[in-house]
């Protein structure tokens, strides 16, 4: 069996020049550390602030980190997708710009893709969310489950996947609901998976996009539409 020994981190980011630096030297401290063979790829989603000059200047001071532009937003899932096309290792994952992922927490887990193809973070201190957070993960991770007759304990997390996995599983998603579209796709199409306890942290400065009335709106569209491509296979 060949070993997964290398990995692609995403790194999306929309308006992140107060996190974007102190998140990424944490990934490249981790990743170093670690012994992995690495790459990082940063998209910059079309932000207004410094976020792209600082993207920039990562790209150009590691060999190892690239750099993606978007003029405009353009959403995470696409942003997901364009770092998995970008990506030449034999794993992917993404991370935030935020900082609330410790990257150490992920990346030890990755020598488990020797056994199977997919690992599945869960969050074990989820108090460090508000608890209008927790309540709507909560009811989103119930519907998810009780649709595709699944039993994960979270499903929005940090997952890594051996690549070649999308070679098979194509991702719609736009959005946030990406991270779930391309989980259950890929456990119908047969892909084996583990799941595994983090722990996250606060993010460092600003709030998270993930909570809005426009995020809400995509979430429920791309639910029902991967509801019909799973029914219609």
């Amino acid at each position: 069996m060949k070993k997964t020994s290398s990995l692609s981190v995403i790194v999306p980011a929309l308006n992140e020049e107060a996190n974007i630096r102190e998140a990424v030297s944490g990934m490249i401290r981790s990743l170093s550390a670690g012994g992995i063979d690495w790459e990082i790829v940063l998209i910059n989603d079309g932000s207004s602030d410094g976020t792209a000059k600082i993207i920039d200047e990562l790209s150009s001071g590691f060999s190892q980190v690239k750099s993606l532009h978007h003029e405009s937003p353009m959403g995470l899932g696409y942003s997901i997708r364009e770092g998995v096309q970008a990506a030449t290792k034999d794993a992917v994952t993404w991370l935030p710009a935020d900082g609330e992922n410790d990257p150490e927490e992920i990346f030890k887990y990755v020598s488990l893709l020797d056994q199977v193809d997919i690992v599945v973070p869960f969050v074990i201190n989820k108090e460090v969310r508000s608890q209008g957070r927790q309540f709507l993960s909560g009811m989103f991770l119930f519907i998810i489950n009780l649709t595709f007759w699944t039993s994960f304990k979270y499903t929005n997390g940090n997952i890594i996947y051996k690549r070649k996995i999308f070679d098979v599983v194509s991702q719609r998603s736009t959005g946030f609901f990406f991270q779930t579209e391309c989980l259950i796709k890929a456990v119908k199409a047969g892909f084996t998976f583990t799941e595994v306890p983090i722990r996250i942290r606060q993010r460092l400065k600003g709030s998270s996009k993930a909570i809005s009335l426009k995020s809400f709106r995509a979430v429920v569209s791309e639910y029902f539409r991967l509801l019909s491509d799973i029914n219609l296979k």
